[in-house]
């Protein structure tokens, strides 16, 4: 009897991890409770992650879109328009003073503060007028350029105030009017 020959075997995979590639299409990777912790482990990651993001979505899009406004307490849009004007006049006589930026930022806002907090009630009622939602805008442009010019002013005249004002106590003496 002829000696038989052994049965050829299947050569070992000279790369590792080779096996995984070499297995058919559709069939389950070896999982063992280290795979499933792992899934479950990344499942959760992600969840938790999808959830802040449309968390913080939801918060963007609420304030951005959604924000609620105090409606007008004024009659008439043209009404709500002469009260923001009125108020910008007012804000900008409070704002100069001696004390620096700051101070004259917070009293030219805090003036300002009362009748601006309408204004998008008074934007409302303004709505489908051409000529005052121009008009709204000028004023809106106005209260920008004299809050910058109150800022300007406090940061370039009041050191000079303060300088003066030293002179004037110093040398002029208390009765000197101020």
């Amino acid at each position: 009897m002829p000696a038989q020959a052994p049965a050829p075997t299947a050569p070992a995979p000279a790369v590792p991890g080779a096996e995984a590639r070499a297995r058919p299409l559709g069939a389950r990777r070896p999982g063992g409770p280290r795979a499933r912790g792992r899934r479950i482990a990344l499942v959760a990651y992600y969840s938790f992650a999808a959830l802040i993001i449309a968390s913080c979505t939801l918060q963007l899009a609420r304030q951005v879109f959604f924000l609620p406004f105090a409606p007008s307490p004024y009659g008439s849009c043209e009404e709500g328009l002469l009260a923001l004007v009125q108020a910008v006049e007012r804000a900008r006589e409070a704002a100069p003073g001696t004390d620096g930026e700051d101070a004259a930022l917070a009293r030219f806002r805090s003036t300002l503060a009362p009748a601006w907090t309408y204004r998008d009630g008074v934007a409302v009622s303004c709505r489908g007028s051409e000529d005052n939602e121009r008009a709204l805008d000028a004023i809106e442009r106005l209260r920008y350029a004299e809050e910058h010019a109150a800022r300007r002013e406090a940061g370039d005249l009041a050191p000079l105030r303060r300088r003066v004002r030293a002179i004037v106590d110093g040398q002029l003496g208390p009765a000197s009017p101020r």
